[in-house]
């Protein structure tokens, strides 16, 4: 049931595991869509090209996402142009809107069954608190000549105080496009490997990356798209992004507008049909990793689909998550101003179909030119994600979670309820605790290797979650996701190391 739509209804090829060290030019950390368009790009110049992921390609954000191809994110002009300007502005959906365009010549140009198409984005709101916001970024969508509308009832059984319509987006499969570009990319000379976790990164004018697998890599340039920075290279990502995560579930549905919607306040509805399953997915619920107390988010937004809809004929759940830079930017570029040989690309806010695919574009104008328009827009030297609000406010938060969680020992007694995890005290030592249903315990230091916070249980995914900076684990374990880059050692084994990458 938590298998999303796009994994399921795709196969893709498995690529081989790195058997000896290797020695490239460039090197690609992570098959997500930014990876695997930089492979692409990179291949087609005749370049030296190597791409690896920790676990299969296409299986991280890029196969769980909602599948919308848009530049409407959010009130994100109005966002950008209070703090960087209108220009800075114009070049955000000049940049996004392009992405648009490439998925569709890629599409077109290797007969990709992607499920593409062009449709409008509906951006509404039913609280009267939003709608100057949604009325001020309609006025800015004007001055950057998007094609658009404002509207005053939206084509789906809600009552709204307001649409803002942008015309001309799209919507497209992820996971099958990733396949076949990763398809055409081999076959311009790229390489891929799999099963390739970075567990140590040194930076120079040549890199040396060492993988769990006892294997190294050379590389005299490195671009790091594997959707945290598995490497910090003291750009301060760890602090300048906070981890989010959202649900989404799937029903049965037949008949659905041609078009996808989205609120601008909190709760987030957001909708989006997939007319070849007739299957309409709804997401939202977010909150911060490890911030989620216990509500159960599927089922808030199955209630959802039945106030909404009527229907509770769920087929799909999954989840998802992303960072959310503090200025609502994205970082795509020079890693740190040592380091023009290391690369990064990160904070898609949740709109990284687009966003993605423009850090790519941005990276790859960089090597090829040595400049891009858009290497200012996206720069993690401007300054102003560090001095707002939300910066001190996240980080904030981290403080008082890092304390929190060393301050609690955890019960004393072992519970005797099956597929339950909570923190326990055995003989001193802090341990997560989980029974599965045959009755199998699990016991492991949920200290977070990653800087040393402390982990939280999440009962709908059954993993342990850092609330600080978002990495997870499974009940046994194994890491999930970063910016971690150690599983859990068992409470029979030394503390875990802590290796926060950040020199």
């Amino acid at each position: 049931m938590n298998t999303p739509y796009w994994l399921e209804s795709s196969e893709g090829k498995t690529y081989e595991t790195l058997q000896d060290d290797l020695s490239t030019d460039y090197l690609i950390i992570g098959g997500g869509i930014t990876g695997i368009t930089c492979l692409y790009l990179l291949s087609s110049m005749g370049l030296n090209v190597t791409l690896i992921d920790a676990g299969r390609i296409g299986y991280g954000s890029s196969g769980r996402n909602t599948g919308k191809a848009t530049c409407q994110h959010g009130y994100i002009y109005s966002r950008i142009e209070k703090t960087y300007g209108l220009e800075m502005a114009r070049l955000y959906y000049k940049i996004n809107n392009a992405a648009i365009q490439f998925i569709e010549d890629m599409t077109k140009k290797y007969n990709i069954d992607c499920q593409f198409r062009r449709l409008p984005a509906y951006m509404f709101t039913r609280d009267e608190n939003f709608v100057g916001k949604l009325e001020k970024e309609f006025v800015l969508y004007q001055k950057l000549s998007i094609d658009c509308s404002y509207e005053e009832e939206i084509p789906v059984p809600l009552k709204v105080l307001g649409a803002l319509k942008m015309n001309n987006q799209a919507q497209f499969h992820p996971k099958r496009f990733v396949d076949k570009m990763a398809e055409v990319a081999v076959n311009q000379g790229g390489r891929i490997f799999e099963g390739a976790r970075v567990i140590d990164f040194k930076p120079g004018k040549e890199c040396i990356i060492y993988l769990e697998s006892g294997k190294k890599i050379a590389a005299r340039n490195v671009i790091i798209s594997s959707h945290y920075p598995c490497y910090d290279g003291k750009g301060f990502y760890f602090a300048r992004m906070r981890p989010d995560r959202s649900y989404i579930v799937g029903i049965e549905m037949d008949n659905f507008p041609d078009a996808h919607f989205i609120n601008i306040e909190k709760p987030t509805i957001s909708l989006r049909h997939i007319p070849e399953e007739k299957i309409l997915r709804i997401s939202g619920q977010s909150h911060k990793t490890g911030h989620k107390g216990d509500v159960n988010h599927y089922e808030s937004l199955k209630e959802l689909a039945w106030e909404i809809f009527k229907t509770d004929a769920v087929k799909y759940q999954w989840s998802a998550q992303d960072y959310i830079p503090h200025d609502y930017v994205p970082y795509a570029g020079y890693i740190n101003s040592d380091y023009k040989n290391i690369f990064v690309a990160t904070g898609y806010r949740k709109w990284g179909l687009t966003n993605s695919i423009a850090a790519a574009m941005t990276i790859t104008d960089l090597i090829k030119e040595q400049a891009s328009e858009y290497e200012e827009l996206f720069s993690n030297s401007r300054v102003l994600d560090f001095v707002s609000l939300n910066f001190l406010k996240e980080n904030a938060d981290v403080a008082i979670n890092w304390v929190a969680g060393k301050l609690t020992l955890g019960e004393s007694g072992i519970p005797e309820d099956k597929d339950v995890g909570i923190v326990v005290n055995v003989n001193g030592k802090r341990c997560g605790y989980y029974r599965d249903l045959d009755d199998n315990i699990y016991l492991v230091d949920i200290t977070c290797p990653h800087v040393g916070c402390e982990l939280k249980w999440n009962s709908q995914e059954k993993s342990w979650d850092c609330p600080c900076h978002g990495s997870r684990f499974d009940y046994k374990g194994n890491i999930l996701e970063g910016p971690a880059e150690y599983s859990l050692n068992s409470y029979r084994e030394p503390k875990n190391k802590i290796n926060p990458q950040i020199k």
